[in-house]
């Protein structure tokens, strides 16, 4: 019996070894820097922390271009229709086109920079930013007032947006982990 034990804790003292070598390599197979070059550039010129984006997308999107929500948000980072329109309109654009939002440069551009006016109005808080992103800048603006200014992640009525949020701020900072950290 004991050696049965022994050889037991052998292979489970082996895998915790090999995991603990390996555990970077293998969360990078889930948390990839797909379209790094483009969410790079966008993340550098609108001074938007390019971890916050990379962890955006993947909830959003999974990383599929085409993809759309149930509510009609599209592509990477699931943009509405009127939101796309809105940012054009603010990034100077005409002829904003609702497939558009198809396009991964573009999709990108628009919400990277919405991210960014996000984080001004809401003095960079994360919570906030990401709480507006999904529930809606009116809405966060709202849930301010009736506590002070202050956003409560457990005060959110969305139990969407709490979610969304506290699923962001993981892959946050596990893609930060991965790529940031030695």
């Amino acid at each position: 019996m004991f050696k049965k034990l022994a050889k037991i804790a052998l292979v489970i003292i082996c895998f915790a070894t090999l995991l603990g070598a390996f555990h970077k390599p293998m969360l990078k197979q889930v948390y990839k820097l797909e379209y790094k070059e483009t969410i790079d550039k966008y993340a550098d010129n609108y001074k938007i922390d390019r971890e916050l984006v990379y962890a955006l997308i993947k909830k959003e999107s999974k990383y599929d271009p085409l993809a759309v929500s149930k509510k009609g948000a599209m592509g990477l980072m699931q943009i509405m229709p009127d939101t796309g329109k809105y940012i054009s309109g603010l990034l100077g654009e005409k002829n904003f086109k609702i497939n558009d939002l198809y396009d991964a440069e573009k999709n990108i551009n628009y919400g990277t920079y919405y991210l960014a006016k996000l984080s001004k109005d809401f003095n960079g808080d994360v919570e906030a930013i990401l709480a507006a992103y999904n529930g809606g800048e009116g809405n966060v603006r709202k849930w301010m007032t009736e506590n002070g200014n202050e956003l409560y992640e457990d005060k959110i009525p969305f139990k969407q947006t709490r979610n969304y949020i506290k699923s962001i701020k993981r892959d946050y900072n596990i893609y930060r982990y991965l790529y940031i950290s030695k």
